[in-house]
C-alpha cells in the first residue's frame, strides 16, 4: 500500500487532490483496473464566504478518496457550521461520506449536532444529508431534537442553517421533559411543526392531539386546532376551539385559546368555557388547571348547574383526584323545584357516583329562602317565604 498523504485547509476536495490525478491516470493505463483510493492520515475540509468568514469546517482523523468518483468516505467526522461569523453548530457523526467534493456529505451512525447557546439544542438522526452550499441539513430515520425542556421527535426533518431554523415532518411529537421521573406528563402530536430554537418560536399545524395529562391511573386527552409558543419562555399556546376530556371521570372541557405552561405544569384559559363531569355542568370566565396537583380552579364567575341545583360563586375549585369542590365568594344555591334559595360565604362539597354534587357549609352563616306553596281556599293560610 502506498504511504499515506495528508490534506489539510483546502477549500474544497477536489482543488487539494489535483497535483495527484496525472499518477491515477498513469495507473489506470498500466492496468484496467479501478484505481486504489486514497489513503489520508487526515481530512480537513472548510469554506469560507465572499467577506473570508469562515462558513463550515470538517475534519477526520483518516479518510479514503475515490478520485474517479470523487467520494471520500471518513470516520470520526467533526466539524463546525458558522452563521454570520459566528460557530452556531457543532457536528459529530462516527462515519461520513464526502459526495461530488463537498457538494453533499452524507453523514451516519452515530450522528448529532449541538446549537450552541444559553438553552442548548442537540439534533440527532441516524442518517443525515448536508448541503453545505444550500446550507441545509436534512435528517431522516427517527429524527429528534432536545434541550432542557423538551423532546422534538418526528420521521425526518430539515435543518435550515442560514434561517436557524428546524423543520419537523412525518407525524411530528412533542413531549416535556420531565424534571423528575421516567416518564413525560405532556405529549403532543401534531400534523407539521416548526422550531427556530434561538429565538424559541414555535409553530405547528394541526389537528393537535394530546394525552398523558396529569398523573397516576386518571389522565387527560387534549385536542386542538393549531399550536404555537416560545420554548425560550417555556410556554405553549393552543388555539380555539380546545378540547379535554377525562374519560375515566366522564369529564370533558370546551375552551378557547389555552395556555399549557411548561414552568408548573399547568393548562389555563383567560376566555369562558363550558365543562362537565357526569352529571354536572360546569361555566366561568376562566380556568387554571394544576396538573401536578389535579386541581381545577375557576378564578370568576363560577357557575355549577345540576338537575335538581344550581350554584352561581365567585370561585371554585375542584380536585379531580378526591372529587371535592369549593366554592366561595357570594355563593348562591338555588333549588328551582323547592323554590329555595340559599347564600352563604363558602360551601364545600363532593361529587358523588353519579356526577351529582353534595353541598354542605360548615362552620359559615347560611341564609336560606324558602317559599311555600299557596294554601287551598278555606285553609286559611297565605303564601309566604321561610328564611333560615
Amino acid at each position: 500500500m502506498a504511504r499515506p498523504r495528508r490534506l489539510s485547509a483546502a477549500p474544497l476536495l477536489a482543488a487539494a487532490l489535483a497535483l495527484l490525478s496525472g499518477c491515477s491516470r498513469q495507473g489506470a493505463e498500466s492496468a484496467p483496473r479501478r484505481p486504489t483510493p486514497f489513503v489520508f492520515q487526515a481530512l480537513n475540509l472548510r469554506q469560507q464566504d465572499g467577506q473570508g468568514r469562515l462558513l463550515w469546517r470538517v475534519s477526520s482523523p483518516e479518510a479514503r478518496y475515490d478520485l474517479s468518483r470523487h467520494l471520500a468516505q471518513a470516520r470520526q467526522l467533526r466539524g463546525e457550521i458558522h452563521v454570520n461569523g459566528q460557530a452556531l453548530y457543532r457536528l459529530l457523526a462516527s462515519h461520513g461520506t464526502v459526495i461530488n467534493d463537498g457538494q453533499v456529505i452524507q453523514l451516519e451512525g452515530d450522528v448529532r449536532i449541538e446549537r450552541f447557546g444559553p438553552d442548548p439544542v442537540t439534533i440527532r438522526a441516524s442518517r443525515m444529508r448536508w448541503y453545505p452550499q444550500q446550507q441545509r441539513i436534512e435528517l431522516d430515520r427517527s429524527a429528534e431534537a432536545r434541550n432542557p425542556q423538551l423532546l422534538l421527535q418526528a420521521q425526518r426533518a430539515t435543518l435550515l442553517l442560514a434561517q436557524d431554523r428546524l423543520e419537523l415532518r412525518g407525524q411530528p411529537r412533542l413531549q416535556r421533559r420531565p424534571s423528575n421521573g421516567p416518564e413525560s406528563c405532556l405529549s403532543l402530536r401534531v400534523n407539521a411543526l416548526d422550531w427556530s430554537p434561538g429565538n424559541g418560536r414555535l409553530t405547528a399545524t394541526g389537528p393537535v392531539m394530546a394525552n398523558g395529562l396529569g398523573s397516576g391511573a386518571e389522565t387527560g386527552n387534549l385536542q386542538a386546532s393549531s399550536l404555537s409558543g416560545n420554548t425560550l419562555q417555556r410556554r405553549l399556546e393552543l388555539q380555539a376551539p380546545v378540547m379535554l376530556s377525562v374519560p375515566e371521570r366522564r369529564a370533558w372541557l370546551k375552551a378557547q385559546q389555552t395556555v399549557i405552561n411548561l414552568n408548573d405544569n399547568s393548562v389555563s384559559s383567560a376566555a369562558p368555557f363550558t365543562a362537565a363531569v357526569g352529571a354536572l355542568n360546569i361555566s366561568g370566565q376562566a380556568f387554571n388547571l394544576a396538573l401536578d396537583q389535579q386541581l381545577v380552579t375557576l378564578p370568576s364567575g363560577c357557575r355549577l348547574v345540576q338537575p335538581d341545583a344550581n350554584l352561581e360563586a365567585g370561585s371554585c375549585r375542584w380536585n379531580w383526584q378526591s372529587q371535592t369542590i369549593q366554592a366561595g365568594g357570594g355563593v348562591v344555591l338555588r333549588r328551582p323545584q323547592q323554590q329555595q334559595q340559599t347564600r352563604a360565604a363558602s360551601l364545600s362539597g363532593r361529587l358523588g357516583p353519579d356526577g351529582l354534587l353534595i353541598l354542605r357549609a360548615p362552620g359559615s352563616k347560611v341564609r336560606s329562602t324558602l317559599r311555600l306553596p299557596r294554601s287551598s281556599p278555606g285553609t286559611g293560610t297565605q303564601a309566604g317565604a321561610i328564611r333560615l
